[in-house]
């Protein structure tokens, strides 16, 4: 058996994993399992490695992140820097009780429309349903002020500040009078109101009125939560396996050259090891070190926890223009300073009144011009 060496074999960029795929397959068709090193991996047993790094896209790039509005009056199940699955439970809202025997002597349905302003103030606007709100009424548009808000331009029902609005439902004011001769007035989404809940009913000490809420992630990703006056908001960012080295598929193996080529027989024209066309070549120096690092094989001179944490990605860059989108500095362009990507902030320079100012931003508060 021939010692074993690290060899590369050149693919086209993108075909890496599916020709890794091949490979293991007649690897162990063959029966030469104990010619080729095996790899540390959590999958079980592999022979050959393609080399990928973790990137987390940031929010304004092709991967734009799933942002969930948390109220506090939920439990919040996730924390920052957690990764999830998709269908992962983030937050949950228990049922709500009554504390002691009421009638419902009012139910009136009503929009209730939440926009939040630059500063993430949010303002509420409850409308009756009768009313029927605009079609640009819904989540993600933005608001100014004095913007009408109902299908009849109802002043009394007009957007009071510049803002976005995050949250459009159908709920149900309910007026609950107890034994005492004493109201309460409640605001129930009519996706969880108890069906039990209704005009002139008799409702017991313990009776449900609000059925349970949950928060499910609709995407697999790294966990950001943001604390605000009225809420959290909970985004998840998608994690990217980028190839480090496109094109290549890397192996420890100690076959002589003729049972090389019967390795890739077949394959000819979508691999081929690199080399002079007729002898593969091993690879050494710093590139089969940068893949024995990736590999696992060999320790990486840096924090263990540094080399497990996905890499930040950024589409802006140091010098260039940028718009800020959130904060009391929303609408200001300015030219990015400095990049921060441990705290996934940028200072940009804005002109106040002629001068140029250092303002620190998080990544989700500036996009390009």
């Amino acid at each position: 058996m021939q010692r074993k060496r690290w060899y590369a074999i050149q693919t086209y960029a993108g075909s890496e994993l599916r020709l890794k795929h091949q490979l293991e397959e007649r690897v162990r068709h063959l029966g030469w399992q104990t010619l080729f090193e095996p790899l540390p991996t959590g999958e079980g047993e592999e022979y050959f490695f393609v080399p990928v790094e973790e990137v987390v896209t940031s929010r304004s790039g092709r991967g734009r992140a799933s942002e969930y509005r948390v109220p506090y009056d939920y439990d919040l199940l996730v924390t920052t820097n957690e990764r999830i699955q998709r269908g992962a439970l983030i937050a949950r809202r228990p049922p709500k009780h009554l504390a002691r025997p009421a009638e419902v002597v009012a139910v009136e349905p009503l929009w209730r429309v939440v926009v939040e302003t630059p500063t993430h103030a949010e303002i509420e606007y409850l409308i009756p349903q009768e009313k029927g709100l605009r079609r640009d009424v819904r989540v993600g548009e933005k608001t100014r002020p004095g913007l009408p808000l109902t299908v009849d331009s109802d002043e009394r029902y007009a957007a009071e500040e510049r803002g976005q609005i995050v949250a459009r439902e159908r709920v149900k004011r309910l007026v609950l009078r107890y034994e005492d001769g004493s109201e309460e007035e409640r605001i129930i989404p009519e996706a969880y109101l108890s069906p039990q809940v209704r005009l002139g009913a008799a409702l017991q000490e313990g009776a449900e009125i609000e059925r349970e809420h949950k928060i499910h992630a609709r995407a697999s990703g790294l966990v950001k939560v943001k604390e605000y006056k009225d809420k959290r908001e909970v985004s998840v960012q998608r994690i990217e396996k980028r190839r480090l080295i496109p094109g290549y598929v890397f192996a420890k193996m100690g076959l002589d050259e003729g049972e090389m080529f019967e390795l890739l027989r077949g394959l000819e024209r979508s691999a081929r090891f690199v080399g002079s066309k007729t002898r593969p070549v091993p690879i050494e120096g710093p590139e089969i070190l940068l893949v024995q690092r990736k590999a696992g094989l060999v320790e990486a001179p840096q924090a263990a926890e540094a080399a497990k944490a996905p890499r930040v990605e950024v589409e802006f860059e140091v010098g260039e223009v940028v718009q800020i989108v959130e904060g009391p500095f929303a609408d200001f362009t300015g030219e990015v300073r400095e990049i921060d990507k441990e705290n996934e902030e940028a200072v940009v320079m804005v002109k106040i009144f002629g001068r140029e100012t250092p303002v620190r931003i998080s990544f989700d508060g500036i996009e390009k011009v």
